[in-house]
């Protein structure tokens, strides 16, 4: 227990050491130069990026030649002597004799030198480079993150902020006039049932004021801990202008750069192109090990033996060895390593995809975070106005105290509805940055005080935000080559077999077309097919109605619905010819590639039994 008390101290004392104390409101770029400096999380990646160089710096000392360095010192309790027997006759030839002293001393000096291992060392030193540079990549990914959630911790303590004041004055207000309200049940003023139905207007209203409360009060203390202050620590933030003046980032880019971006610069997709480096370099380092080793050495020696006429000389030497069992293994050993590269290629293939979904998904939730935001302006707008009609009616006396309770309740909702919609809206414009790989600083700082953080911090964001950011990544993609022929058109990566030709955000499907007939879409269930230039459409199987193909649509698995372009199945009616009974036709929006379209089937052929592939002419 003595144990753990001293630990507690110290974690203490290590989370919360060397922070700066809060002198100054803290704006946004401010709070996310604290989180950057002092968040615990980033603090461990960044340890874990410097563990992972001193592997790296250690992994070079393995490429240089041994310089071994011994001496020891020996002793008999009798003298080492020794005769000779004559071969012929079995006599002794010679007298004992003593050749080596009862007590030496020996040293010696060995530098030799393994070509295979320097070889074998320099690929493995290559590889720990890589596994740096993946360190580098979680780090990048582990302060994006953090960036994305204090950007949305901020502007929900901003309203907090905003609006906890007027919260609990008109909380105590409503509890006033609940006072009220049982004070004169009590006294029998009015009719039961029309003090009960006030009592119960006004619990209503006074529950929703206090999860309202519930929630806001949390904001303040989740900002504070990505920023590592200590629990309970106060702290005040500078309250930007009113959300109903507040400007709407703009994107500055079309969908298609945005995924050209995100392709080139997501820290996921970068470690995934490192670990490809580093299964690469393990087949080389497979060859290597099947070649003989060859091991070069040259020593100084001394022994103190008195007999010994030279007591000190130098050795060289060439030994050459192989493990011969080492070829019978091999090629199971490339095998491994192949089915290794191979297994890393589609992985990456499948994160480009989930990326590029992403970024779409990023655009369009941006674009509806949008309209959601100006009509919760708006409503703020109507509920003031309404609240400022029935306060002045109050004050006439024109109308009871309840409608005004109720009518300024009603105006913090429209409030607190209109500054969550901008905290929501500023939540997926850090989401699309994040999609994209953007990092919130420059590589590079004058040094690393809270100021000047906040300032590298802000200027990245708007640059970012004008697109000159944007820019600069973009100018360092090359042209895109010309589409090929099918016949004459390479082999596609997979990174770019996963990415469509052309993407859209909302592509427009044609109608499709069956065995049976021409079919027409059910109105209100079509949803996005192929684009115009075509696609890969996965049919699910056919239904008897309407209601049973949506049930089995909502069967498939959840893992497998993130794979799709669009959430909403694509139900097509059409009939037979012999007797022209109806029935429902099942399929997904279209898939870039044939690539995705077969890795959803894959998935989703646990739970149903149909699921085949169509391709998609240029004309649907």
């Amino acid at each position: 227990m003595s144990e753990r008390k001293s630990q507690i101290v110290q974690d203490k004392a290590l989370m919360f050491s060397a922070i700066e104390p809060v002198d100054k409101p803290i704006g946004l770029y401010d709070a996310m130069a604290r989180a950057i400096k002092y968040n615990l999380d980033r603090r461990v990646e960044l340890l874990n990026e410097v563990v992972t160089n001193s592997q790296l710096d250690l992994a070079h000392y393995d490429m240089l030649p041994k310089l071994a360095a011994s001496a020891g010192f020996t002793g008999r309790s009798n003298e080492l002597a020794s005769s000779s027997l004559s071969y012929e006759r079995r006599v002794q030839s010679l007298e004992p004799s003593i050749s080596t002293e009862k007590q030496t001393e020996t040293a010696q000096l060995q530098l030799s030198w393994n070509v295979l291992d320097f070889g074998v060392s320099y690929i493995r030193a290559k590889q720990m480079a890589d596994r740096s540079l993946i360190a580098q990549e979680q780090r990048r990914k582990v302060v994006q993150n953090i960036i994305q959630d204090v950007r949305y911790a901020y502007w929900r303590a901003v309203i907090a902020e905003r609006l906890l004041s007027r919260l609990e004055a008109l909380t105590k207000r409503t509890e006033a006039a609940l006072a009220d309200a049982r004070r004169s049940e009590s006294r029998q003023i009015r009719a039961p049932l029309e003090d009960l139905q006030y009592q119960r207007a006004l619990l209503a209203t006074l529950e929703r004021l206090k999860e309202l409360r519930r929630d806001l009060v949390a904001s303040k203390v989740q900002l504070g801990a990505l920023m590592n202050l200590p629990p309970g620590a106060d702290f005040r933030l500078a309250i930007p202008q009113g959300a109903q003046d507040a400007a709407i980032p703009k994107i500055p880019a079309a969908p298609e750069e945005l995924q050209d971006v995100a392709l080139l610069n997501r820290p996921e997709l970068l470690q995934a192109s490192y670990q490809s480096r580093i299964s690469a370099a393990e087949t080389k380092r497979i060859y290597l090990e099947m070649l003989p080793g060859i091991n070069l050495g040259v020593g100084g020696n001394y022994d103190s033996n008195k007999y010994a006429v030279h007591n000190a000389w130098a050795s060289y030497g060439v030994n050459v060895t192989w493990n011969l069992l080492t070829l019978a293994s091999t090629p199971a050993r490339l095998d491994v390593v192949e089915a290794d590269q191979k297994l890393l290629e589609m992985k990456r293939a499948a994160l480009s995809m989930a990326v590029l979904a992403q970024v779409d998904v990023g655009v369009l939730r941006y674009e509806q975070a949008i309209d959601e935001y100006k009509t919760a302006q708006e409503q703020a707008v109507v509920d003031s106005r309404i609240f400022d009609q029935l306060r002045a009616a109050g004050r006439a006396e024109q109308v009871g105290e309840l409608a005004v309770i109720q009518a300024e309740a009603e105006d913090v909702f429209a409030t607190l509805r209109r500054d969550v919609a901008y905290a929501s809206l500023q939540n997926a414009y850090g989401a699309i940055l994040v999609a994209v790989g953007a990092d919130p600083m420059p590589d590079a700082v004058a040094d690393h005080r809270l100021p000047t953080l906040a300032a590298a911090i802000g200027s990245t964001q708007t640059a970012w935000l004008d697109g000159s950011a944007l820019r600069r990544v973009l100018s360092s993609l090359k042209t895109p080559q010309q589409p090929q022929s099918a016949e004459a058109a390479p082999a596609a990566s997979p990174v770019a077999a996963a990415a469509p030709a052309s993407p859209t955000l909302s592509p427009a499907l044609p109608r499709a077309s069956t065995a049976s007939g021409p079919s027409q879409p059910v109105a209100g269930t079509m949803g996005p097919q192929a684009s115009a230039k075509g696609g890969y459409q996965v049919s699910l199987g056919t239904y008897a109605s309407e209601g049973l193909a949506r049930e089995s649509w909502n069967s498939i698995p959840g893992r497998s619905r993130a794979l799709l372009s669009s959430p909403d199945p694509v139900l097509v009616s059409t009939a037979r010819r012999t007797d022209g009974k109806p029935f429902m036709l099942l399929r997904t929006a279209a898939f870039p590639t044939s690539v995705a379209a077969e890795s959803f089937c894959d998935m989703v052929r646990q739970t149903h039994k149909d699921c085949a592939i169509t391709a998609l002419t240029d004309k649907g």
